[in-house]
């Protein structure tokens, strides 16, 4: 980490704030940090992850993106090192647990790994989070941190665990903006816990209801789920499929 010059790229869907802390600590003045991360509600509020880790990440220049597949860890210094292992950015991932990992000093296999992290950062599904959105995630945190007990859910299906919020939506709503609010209410709407852009579309009249002088509101359907899904609240599946982060 010391002898990186121009950049560290992180990668790892647990991030704490302290390890962050500590990286910026120890890093040379003028090296950059980015991180693709995945951006779940439950998992800020059940403290898996810290925001503020990431706000100090946008406040010292560095790029956060939002991959809600993720679940490799991989820490890229300049050119020099790759290193891929088990450990998320956590104090039990670096002191506590037995993780296990390899460290690559051939250019051949980090470039490798260069490729694959920037392809990440260019994906359609992944979001990229400016201060604004970890801003309006720390207003959803604070409104349902003081209200409700966070009960563990777990929904399982055929690919992966996601943790889920067990909430009143209420209190959600209440630090939404007004499309966002119409958003969530259409999507909860919708019986299953896994829905289609094309059962959203299905209440394009109550878009079109609400905003008369909106033309174009499928792109603005679009952009708000993009939205609620870099607030932690959907999970963007692939092929025009997303998944409620709430019960």
């Amino acid at each position: 980490m010391a002898e990186a010059d121009e950049r560290i790229r992180l990668c790892a869907p647990f991030v704490k704030q302290d390890i962050v802390s500590s990286i910026y600590e120890n890093k040379k003045p003028d090296v950059q940090i980015d991180i693709i991360s995945n951006f779940n509600l439950a998992n800020f509020y059940n403290g898996s992850s810290d925001i503020e880790a990431f706000k100090i990440i946008i406040k010292n220049g560095g790029k956060v993106f939002n991959y809600q597949s993720l679940h490799a860890k991989v820490y890229i210094f300049d050119n020099k090192y790759s290193l891929i292992t088990s450990s998320n950015l956590t104090t039990a991932g670096f002191e506590r647990n037995y993780e296990y990992g390899a460290l690559f000093t051939d250019w051949s296999l980090i470039s490798k790994t260069i490729e694959d992290y920037e392809m990440i950062c260019s994906n359609d599904s992944t979001g990229v989070i400016d201060y604004k959105k970890i801003i309006s995630l720390e207003k959803l945190l604070e409104s349902i941190s003081d209200n409700h007990k966070y009960k563990k859910q777990i929904y399982v299906n055929t690919n992966e665990v996601d943790n889920l919020l067990n909430i009143d939506t209420n209190l959600l709503l209440q630090n939404m903006n007004s499309w966002q609010r119409l958003t969530f209410h259409v999507i909860s709407l919708i019986n299953n816990q896994v829905f289609s852009l094309a059962e959203v579309y299905e209440y394009e009249q109550i878009f079109q209801t609400n905003y008369p002088n909106n033309n174009t509101i499928r792109d603005s359907i679009r952009r708000n789920l993009q939205e609620l899904r870099d607030l932690g609240l959907i999970k963007f599946l692939g092929n025009g499929i997303y998944k409620k982060l709430w019960v």
